[in-house]
Formats: structure tokens, C-alpha cells, sequence
């Protein structure tokens, strides 16, 4: 008897203090406009910074539909544009499923300020799992892209960047999380993808480098590619070897990169790479004979270590360092003045490359 008047005094207690509750913040699927890629760029208005861009989805039933919604505001913060947008739209604007930010490459080049990054961070709706990029000719027309192929809003640019769809060595992706720790992180500098928007489709194959502060160099295609043999874990790719009229391309299955900083007892400090590709040739302009391997093979792991060498020489003149060079030299020599030192040697170091080529075939015509 005892013990079921407490359980009923238990449930009266829960049922009064259920009364006095004013609601919550849950709100139904129904009531929420779900966000899937976010655009900012330089405000028109000169009194305001920032234009912002929110892609939402739009459901259409059971049917699988990539129509979408596009609303923009300009702010000098990006929570202020967003707070403005909450009163042109019926329901709550809800981040979770936002997967994509786009900057425009002029809010890059004047410099970067943190607010456009950190605030993505700070909201607990937003997932630090979405990409960063780039785009041109500005982040509204990326985000106005209407691949035919794309079945849901934003999802070509989706499956491209998260290599669920199509893998390059050319697209190079960037996350939020590792964006933020980059700006972050003495040695190793932030990267972003470019997404070229086209009539109906669009191109990522180059990368945009920074410093701490700004843009400094934007990699061409073929100089995306080499960065990305570094970055990436056995990428699979293409490496066209111009070897004169003897032109070929190795179609790679198996590519390792390492690198290892020399600079305890020597006159000139220098950066040791050592590149590995495995593959089989792919497309010649000559009669490729199976004898004369050890020639292309030869003639390949030059040309390549060439390439690899100016692509490294041109960052390291910019001084932007993506690969994270700085840090490897910081992990090694720890010490108070360890980054003043890396600063003074980085402009100076020199690079020895050496890429052993493994060519296994000729393909299937001998």
C-alpha cells in the first residue's frame, strides 16, 4: 500500500511540474527549412561586409526533387544576416544538414577574418564535418548551380568533394575542422579547393593556399595534382611525362610520398623527398616496346622529380606551406625559438627530390 502511494506521488509530482513548463526548443520537421550549403560573399552595400547566402532543400513529398531555395542578406556580422533572414522564411532555419561553405576568393585576398569560420564553430547545429572552398565567380553562383546529373540540392558538389562519386588527384578537399586548424597551427598553412561555377555544372581542379592572414598563390590544375601526391594516401591519378616527341602517361596504382628534414650538421639545410609510383603506361605517341621499361622508367622519375621540385620552389617563395614542412621541423627541434628558426631557414632550404618510377606494362597492346 505504502509503496504505491509514493509511486502516485511520484507521477502527481511530474504532472505538476509539467504544468509550470512553458514548452521547448524542439520544433517539427515540418516546421524547419533545413540549410544544405552556406555562400558568403563581399557585401554590395558598402556599409555592410558581408553578402550571406543559405541554400535550403526543399521537400516535395516522396518524391526525390533537387529543387531548392536561395535567400541572401547583407550584414557585418554573419549572425546578424542570418537573424535578419529568419524573418523572410515561415519556418526555423536549421543547420544540421549544412555540409558545404563557399567564400569568394576577394574576401580571401583582403584577409581573412575569423568571424567567417568561427562562427560555423560556435553553433552547435553546425557540423565541423562540412567542406570549405572557394568559388567563382563568387559563392552566390556556386550555390546557384544546377548540375543535371544532381538529384538533390548541392549533392553533386557533395559527392565530388567527399569522393563518394568521382576520385582525382585534381580536387583537393578541406574540411571545416582542419581549415580552422591550419589558421591555427605554426607550419602549417591553410588550403582551400576552388569550385568554378559553370552554365549548368561546375570544375574543382586547382587549390587556393594562404598564409595566416590572407591568398597567396592559386596552384594551377597539373600543380593541384603534385600537391595532392603529398597530402593524399596513394591517390590515383595521371602523370603525363613530356619526354619530347617520346611523350607518354602513366595511369598510377600506387603512389607513396615521403620527405625528411636534413638539417643537423650541414652547410645547406635541405628537404629530402622521396616519391614512389607504381604503374603502367597508359597512352603513347611512339610504339611502346616491353624491353625498353628501364628507359621510361628512367626517363619518367626525372621529369617527374622536376615537376615535383618547381611546384614545392613556388610555395616555398610565397611562403605558404600546406604540407606542413614547419611542423615536422617544430616536432623535431622543440624549443623555445624552434618556429623563429623554421622562419629564418624555410625561405632559404632547398629541396632534393628523387621519384623512382615503377612502370609493371605496357597496357594490353604490347
Amino acid at each position: 500500500m505504502n509503496q504505491n502511494v509514493k509511486m502516485l506521488s511520484g507521477l502527481l509530482i511530474v504532472l505538476l511540474m509539467a504544468c509550470f513548463l512553458s514548452g521547448c526548443g524542439f520544433k517539427d520537421i515540418d516546421k524547419r527549412l533545413f540549410v544544405v550549403s552556406v555562400g558568403i560573399d563581399p557585401a554590395k552595400n558598402n556599409s555592410k561586409k558581408f553578402l550571406v547566402s543559405l541554400k535550403f532543400a526543399v521537400p516535395t513529398g516522396e518524391k526525390i526533387s533537387n529543387e531548392f531555395l536561395i535567400i541572401s542578406q547583407e550584414g557585418d556580422t554573419i549572425a546578424e544576416a542570418v537573424r535578419i533572414m529568419k524573418s523572410k522564411v515561415d519556418k526555423e532555419i536549421d543547420f544540421s544538414h549544412a555540409k558545404l561553405i563557399v567564400y569568394n576568393q576577394e574576401l580571401m585576398k583582403a584577409g581573412m577574418d575569423p568571424n567567417l569560420y568561427y562562427w560555423f564553430i560556435r553553433r552547435r547545429d553546425f557540423q565541423e564535418m562540412s567542406w570549405v572552398a572557394i568559388g567563382k565567380p563568387s559563392a552566390l553562383a556556386v550555390l546557384k548551380g544546377k548540375p543535371k546529373s544532381e538529384r538533390l540540392p548541392s549533392n553533386a558538389l557533395f559527392l565530388a568533394l567527399g569522393r563518394d562519386g568521382t576520385e582525382t588527384a585534381y580536387i583537393i578537399p578541406e574540411f571545416l575542422f582542419d581549415f580552422k586548424k591550419r589558421f591555427g597551427e605554426k607550419g602549417l598553412d591553410p588550403l582551400l579547393p576552388i569550385i568554378n561555377a559553370k552554365k549548368d555544372n561546375f570544375e574543382i581542379n586547382s587549390v587556393a593556399l594562404l598564409d595566416k592572414n590572407k591568398l597567396k598563390l592559386k596552384l594551377q590544375s597539373k600543380e593541384t595534382m603534385i600537391l595532392n601526391l603529398f597530402l593524399t594516401e596513394n591517390p590515383k591519378t595521371a602523370l603525363k611525362i613530356n619526354d619530347g616527341e617520346d611523350s607518354f602517361v602513366i595511369d598510377t596504382q600506387a603512389v607513396k610520398t615521403k620527405y625528411k628534414l636534413i638539417t643537423e650538421n650541414q652547410k645547406q639545410p635541405y628537404i629530402k623527398v622521396d616519391m614512389s609510383v607504381d604503374g603502367r603506361i597508359e597512352e603513347a605517341r611512339f610504339n611502346v616496346r616491353n624491353k625498353d621499361l628501364d628507359k621510361y622508367e628512367k626517363a619518367a622519375g626525372g621529369y617527374v622529380s622536376k615537376q615535383v621540385k618547381a611546384v614545392l620552389v613556388k610555395m616555398q617563395k610565397e611562403n605558404v606551406d600546406p604540407i606542413g614542412f614547419g611542423l615536422r621541423y617544430r616536432s623535431r627541434h622543440m624549443g623555445n625559438d624552434d618556429w623563429k628558426t623554421w622562419q629564418q631557414l624555410y625561405p632559404t632550404i632547398k629541396f632534393k627530390v628523387n621519384a623512382d618510377i615503377n612502370i609493371s606494362d605496357t597496357g594490353l597492346v604490347g
